[in-house]
């Protein structure tokens, strides 16, 4: 008989294999055991008033024991039982979270908060690299199991006296209008983004003539958001005044054929006017888009300035202007490494077939560097919905807003009220479209 390359197993070994601890687990169990002993709570007598941290152990309940269990459990089991787990220890953390906050709540006054603590954030950190290690090895299973713990703690009002939600209850009109801007900008300057990073990656491409595309799209993102706003208020401004909308319109028509014929004659100049006609472009569509997504309207008034379509020197206009720019370059790196990253095998097998260059492109190049594509536009949108917090800084609005009065007051639970959906949105598009960019994978059979 031939001896074979990989031996058996000896007696035992297999059953040492199956229970082999993980050291992302265990690591987060560490961080949640920890976070027991640590505060969860300082309970202020208002929103703004110092207070008294407050523990988990005492207050007489016995959900911290169930938790320290359920982390005990979770560090030595692997798979789909640990998403499981984890799952039930998110719904133990949010019950023992709203106990104790109601606990020391009862009998004080109403304008009594219960802030969130070290130990509270701790514990989210733990679940948070917990999840992770339990999707790798668990799959759907984990990732399904926190929206389930979580819907079921919203429905039970787990959540209810803590700070953040109350200052909810507080601002809950404002909240909505707020989070309705936050989306359509980041929405409208994703859109933008895609529109005009996929021509560009695509001319990246296309030889030493446009090797100045990556660069430029790079340096972009060095300017700091609060710098590029300031650069752009002024040019704005005086566009938004001195400009008709018609005059605009006209501008961008005659431009069109301009760069065309200047073209063939001196590509340098043509590229200039091509530049500066399409920010006209991209400031207009993008205000007009914002306006069908947002809650403010459409304005487009004729034989009038442009400000009153809605193109001013604060507001949208500069802040869907930035975050358009600022997104371009996870969305033009990626079209441009995936166009790149096509074996030249496919691209001759197509080229056999009799393909021409446009048919090579959109059933050869384009669908196999899709995958990635959607990988550059997971990051350009994790990446706005981020930035447009910053938004409110130039009258923009979004959920920025609560950020800024939450400084300017003092009141930390208002600066959790707006960023705490601005982190959730980022991990559901994130996760969303990750999940998409795995499914189309499958699909076209790429590893």
């Amino acid at each position: 008989m031939a001896p074979t390359l990989n031996p058996p197993p000896r007696q035992g070994e297999g059953h040492r294999f199956r229970w082999r601890l993980q050291p992302i687990a265990l690591l987060a169990a560490g961080l949640g055991l920890v976070a027991l002993l640590l505060p969860w709570l300082e309970v202020k007598s208002s929103r703004i008033a110092g207070g008294t941290f407050q523990g988990v152990w005492g207050w007489g309940s016995v959900w911290p024991l169930g938790l320290a269990l359920l982390w005990l459990l979770v560090a030595i089991t692997k798979g789909r039982l640990q998403g499981l787990l984890l799952g039930f220890s998110v719904l133990a953390w949010g019950l023992l979270a709203g106990q104790e906050a109601a606990h020391f709540l009862q009998g004080q006054s109403e304008s009594a908060r219960a802030s969130l603590a070290v130990g509270f954030w701790l514990s989210l950190l733990a679940f948070y690299v917990g999840f992770f290690a339990a999707y790798r090895q668990g799959g759907l299973v984990s990732l399904v199991s926190l929206p389930v713990a979580l819907a079921v703690l919203i429905v039970l009002g787990a959540f209810n006296q803590l700070g953040p939600i109350m200052e909810l209850a507080s601002w809950r009109d404002q909240f909505v209008a707020e989070l309705w801007r936050h989306l359509a900008l980041a929405l409208t300057a994703v859109i933008l983004s895609v529109v005009v990073g996929l021509p560009l990656g695509v001319l990246a491409t296309r030889g030493a003539a446009f090797a100045w595309i990556l660069p430029v799209t790079g340096f972009l993102q060095t300017i700091p958001s609060l710098a590029l706003f300031g650069l752009l208020l002024p040019v704005l401004a005086t566009l938004s005044q001195g400009v008709r909308l018609e005059v605009a319109l006209a501008v961008l028509g005659v431009g069109l054929l301009a760069t065309r014929l200047l073209w063939a004659a001196q590509g340098g100049l043509a590229l200039l006017v091509a530049l500066s006609l399409g920010l006209l472009a991209l400031i207009l569509g993008g205000v007009w888009l914002y306006g069908l997504l947002g809650p403010d309207g459409l304005h487009i008034a004729l034989n009038a300035p442009l400000s009153e379509s809605g193109v001013r020197g604060i507001g949208a206009a500069p802040a869907l202007l930035a975050l358009t720019l600022y997104a371009l370059l996870p969305v033009v790196l990626n079209v441009y490494t995936g166009l790149r990253g096509v074996p030249e095998a496919a691209k001759d097998a197509g080229r056999g077939m009799g393909m021409s260059p446009r048919q090579l492109f959109w059933r050869v190049e384009f669908p196999l560097a899709l995958p990635l594509i959607l990988e550059g536009l997971r990051g350009a949108a994790s990446l706005t919905i981020g930035i447009t917090t910053v938004a409110a800084l130039i009258g923009a609005g979004g959920l920025g807003f609560f950020v800024l009065r939450g400084v300017e007051s003092g009141a930390n639970d208002m600066v959790l009220l707006g960023a705490i959906p601005v982190i959730g949105l980022a991990l559901v598009v994130d996760t969303g479209l990750r999940l998409a960019g795995l499914g189309l994978r499958r699909r076209l059979g790429i590893v």
